[in-house]
């Protein structure tokens, strides 16, 4: 059966063109993402959201209404329901999504975890891999045992990510999930755009053994077709100790479990923001992984009237070119020594940049080096 096809997008990148044949559109996919060249031999072309808030800045309100349109998606499937962000790109539209729908709906049956790239001093749920990624290991800790009857109770698995192009991802932490909960009765598998097409669907089905359905604002599918005459780029050298550990400085309790629903509203989020002295447009920054609460804090912001973009920093090399305007790079907050990114930013806004633990504020160049000033979100 030929699958139905809305139009045909053409998209040229430095390191080729992208195909992209779209199926459904909620919303177009211009407004949705554009493009660009990952400095990774092993995957080369790079999906950049628009509405993300990670490589491109975006307005905190065009943030809240993708989390808003795919939580409504989500929000009376049956509970409980365990839903998943994959770290580091998903992190903040995983809980808005979990967030979200508990407002929609509320209940208070939907816990939300996410994975991680840091190791802690507790009991792990399981980790898996993600075979692209020039920063492979995804952990999943066991969320507080205050939690663990509504994780063992887990009926529906909701795994979110920004975009699904293969599928293989999600599915390892699909398969991993279902290793430590075997009593999931369906998986949904939600992002922004999904790729896949009908026939991979049906595998990962026919792999998981239980109702799988995909969600998506825009779904279709695409073909990337490489430039033979681009030079292979060669992923940034990264020597760092990946069994250190991170108990002293993680302080987002997303890594361990949270009921959704429960976060503090607009007015308190805005009580605790140091007074901005300033006539400047406003960058505010997430850190990493950290970044659903400094986009509750821009959000919070923006509804006082402020004039706000936001964004993320992010350990994914890019290459300059095609959607990636300006490139800063600079040592990790965590303390690995691992090279961090900030892409595309407005230098005429002042940063903002909000860190998860207050040890980073002084030992962290970041906000010094771009002129601009730096808080802890979860002080």
């Amino acid at each position: 059966m030929t699958e139905p096809i809305l139009r045909t997008v053409i998209a040229p990148i430095q390191a080729g063109q992208l195909k992209i044949t779209i199926q459904s559109e909620e919303l177009p996919l211009e407004n949705c993402m554009t493009y660009a060249t990952r400095q990774n031999p092993r995957r080369l072309y790079l999906f950049v959201s628009k509405v993300l808030g990670k490589h491109w800045p975006v307005r905190p309100h065009i943030m809240r209404d993708i989390h808003r349109r795919l939580a409504a998606k989500i929000a009376n499937l049956p509970g409980p329901l365990l839903v998943i962000g994959l770290a580091e790109t998903a992190t903040a539209l995983g809980r808005g999504v979990a967030e979200e729908a508990a407002l929609l709906t509320g209940r208070n049956d939907i816990l939300y975890l996410q994975t991680t790239r840091y190791h802690l001093d507790r009991p792990l749920a399981f980790g898996f891999n993600e075979a692209h990624s020039h920063a492979p290991e995804h952990i999943v800790y066991l969320p507080d045992p205050a939690l663990r009857p509504l994780f063992n109770a887990a009926q529906s698995l909701i795994l979110v990510d920004d975009e699904i192009s293969t599928g293989r991802t999600l599915t390892e932490l699909a398969k991993a999930s279902l290793e430590t909960n075997p009593g999931i009765e369906q998986i949904v598998l939600i992002s922004i755009t999904n790729w896949l097409t009908t026939v991979l669907q049906e595998e990962l089905i026919k792999q998981l053994e239980r109702p799988l359905s995909f969600l998506a604002l825009v779904q279709g599918s695409f073909q990337f077709e490489p430039d033979p005459t681009f030079p292979p780029p060669v992923l940034p050298l990264v020597i760092a100790n990946s069994n250190r550990n991170h108990d002293h400085i993680l302080a987002d309790p997303a890594r361990t479990g949270l009921i959704a629903g429960h976060e503090a509203n607009q007015t308190r989020i805005l009580a605790m923001i140091p007074t901005i002295e300033t006539d400047k447009p406003l960058a505010v920054i997430g850190t990493g992984e950290y970044a659903y609460k400094p986009f509750r804090i821009a959000l919070a912001l923006e509804e006082a009237g402020y004039d706000v973009l936001f964004q993320t920093t992010t350990r994914s090399p890019i290459l300059m070119g095609d959607a990636i305007a300006s490139q800063r790079q600079f040592m990790d907050n965590y303390g690995d020594d691992i090279p961090n990114y900030l892409y595309n930013l407005d230098t005429d806004r002042l940063p903002i940049v909000i860190y998860e633990h207050l040890a980073m504020l002084d030992k962290h160049p970041l906000a010094s080096s771009l002129s601009g000033v730096a808080f802890c979100g979860e002080a």
